[in-house]
């Protein structure tokens, strides 16, 4: 798995898989997506310039991938999942990871 990962704005992704047949729908995924502005790498100035911590440009992220088809990444640094979208890195949320946060918070 290593040597799929790749470096981009100071952090470390892994590709973790494309959209599966029954995911692949712009709603269904849009709704599991969410701003981490923990992360802050937004487009210059989509947010703001006091959120962004990296300047975000999609064509910049799939250039440095080692999977050019993959949709979905996993930052090694804190685990969680990201789609690269027109003008941020956005979370992915998917239901593995919604049932595991609900687990901790019990």
């Amino acid at each position: 798995m290593q040597d799929k990962s790749f470096e981009y704005g100071g952090h470390h992704f892994i590709p973790e898989r494309q959209f599966t047949k029954r995911e692949d729908d712009f709603f269904k995924i849009t709704r599991r997506l969410k701003t981490d502005r923990e992360l802050g790498f937004f487009a210059a100035d989509y947010y703001g310039r006091g959120s962004q911590k990296f300047p975000y440009s999609y064509d910049d992220f799939y250039a440095a991938s080692t999977d050019k088809k993959c949709d979905i990444f996993r930052c090694v640094e804190n685990g969680r999942l990201y789609v690269p979208c027109q003008y941020e890195l956005q979370q992915y949320m998917d239901g593995k990871q919604k049932e595991r946060r609900n687990a901790y918070e019990r």
